[in-house]
């Protein structure tokens, strides 16, 4: 009777061993396959990105009448500029979830609103930091109109976005002029 019971653990041990090996090579190939092709959602994101940094950059140049070398001088700065934004928010994003909020006891929340005050400071003195870096190299007029105009540019995106008619070949609705 034991010799039976061995040897039917025996068979289990080695089907169950079998299984192991089958599920870790299918994980295994699966995860080199999603590594090889990448997440095409991100490259999808990344795209969008780009054309709309493309369009705001036209956008700017056409409201501020920027020269030829106003914007080799000005659009190196604002990219630097956004990119620091960006860290500073994402730093934030990272550390506080939207849906953690209304978890917050006390302590978390006012936690919370130090760090929120904390990142507009933050943001308000790399704003002074840039405006001081734009007026070295655009009219202070320029400088100036900057935020009204990327403000405008927004809701120029936005409008865009919701509009549901036809689209141009970048996905876009068509602007008037086409």
């Amino acid at each position: 009777m034991k010799y039976q019971s061995n040897s039917t653990n025996l068979v289990f041990l080695i089907r169950n061993l079998k299984m192991l090996i089958l599920s870790i090579t299918l994980l295994m190939g699966l995860t080199n396959t999603y590594a090889q092709k990448g997440n095409p959602n991100k490259a999808k994101k990344i795209d969008k990105e780009n054309q709309i940094n493309e369009l705001r950059k036209k956008y700017l140049i056409e409201k501020l009448a920027l020269t030829e070398a106003e914007q080799k001088a000005f659009f190196p700065l604002l990219d630097e500029f956004k990119q620091k934004d960006k860290a500073l928010r994402d730093t934030f994003r990272n550390r506080y979830k939207p849906n953690q909020i209304p978890f917050m006891d006390d302590k978390k929340a006012e936690e919370f609103l130090n760090a929120m005050i904390k990142l507009k400071d933050d943001q308000n003195n790399l704003f002074k930091e840039y405006i001081l870096k734009f007026r070295k190299v655009l009219p202070v007029k320029k400088v100036v109109m900057l935020p009204q105009v990327e403000k405008e540019f927004k809701k120029e995106i936005l409008k865009k976005a919701s509009f549901k008619g036809p689209k141009n070949q970048d996905g876009l609705p068509p602007t008037g002029d086409e």
